[in-house]
């Protein structure tokens, strides 16, 4: 419902992310304690009594609950990011298969194309060439932008959830700070077997070796924007800075991939290290 109302009106993106992430940093703030189950129930209830579709209700259980008391145990777990970061991970990649395989059906890649061109109808007749070929590679990675996107939105809630923790609820956790999210070491030889697969396979496949390759090229995206965070740390930038930097990042999509691969030249090359070594 949420992404419906931000696509009617993209102005309300921003807001309703934030909105979702809250509710799934609930969520997280309760595992392990009764009150988790209490949420479940009373957003459920109020889910399918608002919508008047009890489908809702399920889809809140398994888009938000489930999700962040997976999240909440990763933080109850471990001390540092890890926990969450293997969860997030490992939620982004179910719903990449639901996304390539169980929504599709048969129909598989077209399913997606389909749907993107159904969705830009109106405006694709005033694109160039270049522009529409641009657009039917978009379609492909569908699956992938809809996986990362829920990625961040978990990442988001976990980061909020573990401030929360600290200074609302009080519990003894060490601090955790956003400079100090890594991708877990593992994840580095399933991304390089899939980008060694983009050249190698073809069809489906090959398919689904690029929405990998998308959907872990947004993680390392988390690991540069983390480490740029302690970038800016080590320096002692003011928080304008970082502000002024957010911006050209949402204004240039090539800042994007830029900051993917800073984070991946930081797990092989362990720029953090170096840099917390300055620092200090």
């Amino acid at each position: 419902m949420a992404f419906t109302l931000a696509a009617l009106l993209p102005v309300l993106a921003g807001p309703l992310l934030l909105l979702c992430a809250s509710l799934v940093a609930l969520v997280v703030t309760q595992a392990g304690r009764r009150e988790s189950l209490e949420v479940l129930v009373i957003a459920g209830v109020a889910t399918a009594l608002f919508t008047l579709d009890p489908s809702y209700a399920l889809a809140f259980g398994l888009a938000a609950w489930l999700p962040g008391r997976l999240l909440g145990e990763g933080l109850l777990r471990r001390q540092d990011w890890s926990g969450v970061a293997w969860a997030a991970l490992l939620l982004a990649l179910g719903t990449l298969a639901l996304t390539l395989w169980v929504i599709p059906g048969a129909q598989g890649e077209a399913f997606w194309q389909a749907q993107v061109a159904r969705a830009t109808a109106s405006v694709v007749k005033d694109l160039g060439p270049a522009q529409r070929q641009m657009l039917g590679e978009l379609a492909r990675l569908m699956p992938a932008l809809l996986a990362s996107a829920m990625g961040l939105l978990w990442v988001l809630a976990a980061l909020l959830a573990s401030r929360w923790r600290d200074r609302l609820l009080a519990h003894p956790q060490p601090e955790r700070s956003f400079r100090d999210w890594t991708v877990p070491g593992p994840v580095l030889w399933l991304f390089s077997a899939a980008v060694l697969s983009t050249w190698v396979v073809h069809g489906p496949l090959q398919w689904l070796a690029q929405n990998l390759v998308l959907l872990l090229g947004s993680f390392y995206l988390l690991q540069g924007l983390s480490l740029i965070h302690l970038w800016f740390a080590a320096r002692a930038w003011p928080r304008a800075a970082l502000v002024a930097f957010y911006v050209v990042l949402v204004l240039l999509s090539q800042v994007l991939l830029l900051t993917s691969f800073l984070g991946l030249l930081d797990q092989i090359f362990h720029l953090r290290e170096r840099i917390s070594a300055r620092r200090s």
